[in-house]
């Protein structure tokens, strides 16, 4: 039996019940950011049971990591399926199945996804099926609260595959391209002692007007850079999120603090960026005398090329299952890829069930989608990997 044959054979074993029961007992399972240890630990045990070697990494103690192995054979390259266990820490749908949905915080982004990859390496193990190379699962914490500690980490240690499937998104195109993204903070300074403003000298600098200055600067550059667009992206922005300052009427703002992202495309660095904020609070200062203090946190945008081995096994592998083609495309959103593909030096894609509900209040995933990208895994898997000849 040839890989195709082989894999869609095996991606008729797939248990969409399977799937939906391991999806929903996660999602059962609060996981906010910095609190994964209880879900972390169930997904481990049931990875356990489909035969993977099962490793917890706890140099996070409330985040561990789940580091799973299903061994190859004859040294080939390793394929890495990785996800995240935590979730937004904000309240969602209780957790049902409803319509040929699965309802809950964490359903779509991302619980269902891990299931996912727990029934690929499933059927895969049921099967005795021997990889030319390595597969690696791993699930990690962290992720919501932009940190991202856990998977940093693992990277740093050395765990990590050959090429990554970052099992986030849809699967309605394939992102070979990415918006990099920065959160940041321009923090300005008031009067600390909260003087009443009839006694405030004339002229002293005022936090919540130095704060207006900085929005009205904000938007010129958010004007500006729309005119920079990328392949597949679009154009590049400031989103203003937050501003917040002053405590009463007639008291002198202690201090005022506006937030929000940068999305840039690859090639800028996060260098690049900064030197762009600190210039604009430069000017907030000299002309509004205000202390301004700049904060900023992200990631570099990234590119993939289309001809890469793990792009054109996703490829076919979808146009497999579904019967249609994947279109290229790029994504402004920002999850894991980046990480590998700058910190790892790997190609990374991703690959999911569905991105439509993430961090809603009526959060929820189709199983119809869940089950698809668990066949497209198992195809992609062998296609990546290779199969040793016993197993054909």
């Amino acid at each position: 039996m040839n890989t195709d044959r082989l894999a869609a054979s095996l991606a008729e074993k797939v248990d969409p019940h399977r799937i939906l029961q391991l999806t929903l007992d996660m999602v059962r399972i609060p996981s906010p950011p910095g609190e994964e240890r209880a879900v972390s630990e169930f997904y481990a045990d049931r990875l356990r049971e489909t035969g993977l070697d099962v490793e917890m990494d706890r140099e996070f103690p409330h985040s561990p990591s789940v580091v799973a192995w299903l061994r190859g054979r004859n040294g080939g390259p390793t394929l890495q399926l990785d996800g995240h266990t935590d979730t937004v820490d904000l309240p969602g749908p209780v957790p049902r199945f409803e319509g040929g949905y699965i309802h809950g915080r964490g359903s779509e982004d991302m619980k269902a996804s891990l299931a996912a990859m727990a029934e690929a390496a499933r059927v895969l193990c049921e099967a005795g099926v021997e990889l030319e190379g390595d597969l690696l699962l791993t699930a990690h914490g962290r992720h919501e609260s932009a940190t991202n500690e856990t998977l940093i980490s693992l990277i740093g240690k050395g765990v990590h595959g050959d090429a990554v499937i970052v099992t986030e998104l849809g699967g309605k195109d394939l992102p070979i391209t990415g918006m990099g993204l920065v959160f940041w903070e321009l923090r300005i300074a008031g009067d600390d002692e909260g003087i009443h403003e009839t006694v405030a000298e004339a002229g002293a600098p005022h936090a919540v007007m130095a704060g207006y200055r900085a929005v009205q600067l904000l938007q010129e550059k958010a004007a500006e850079i729309a005119e920079i667009r990328h392949p597949y992206l679009g154009a590049e922005s400031i989103f203003i999120g937050r501003f917040q300052g002053g405590d009463y009427f007639n008291r002198m703002p202690a201090g005022c603090v506006i937030g929000g992202t940068r999305r840039f495309g690859p090639g800028c660095s996060l260098g690049e960026i900064r030197e762009e904020f600190e210039q604009l609070a430069a000017r907030v200062q000299a002309e509004s005398g205000a202390e301004v203090e700049v904060w900023l946190d992200g990631i570099e945008g990234y590119s993939v090329d289309e001809n890469e081995r793990l792009a054109k096994a996703l490829l076919r592998s979808h146009e497999q299952v579904t019967g249609r083609k994947l279109p290229l495309a790029g994504t402004r959103a920002a999850a894991n890829v980046p990480h590998f593909v700058h910190l790892a030096h790997v190609p990374a894609l991703y690959y999911g069930a569905s991105y439509l509900t993430a961090h809603s209040e009526l959060e929820r995933v189709e199983l119809a989608q869940v089950v698809r990208a668990t066949k497209v895994y198992i195809h992609a898997i062998l296609a990546y990997l290779g199969v040793a000849e016993s197993s054909r």
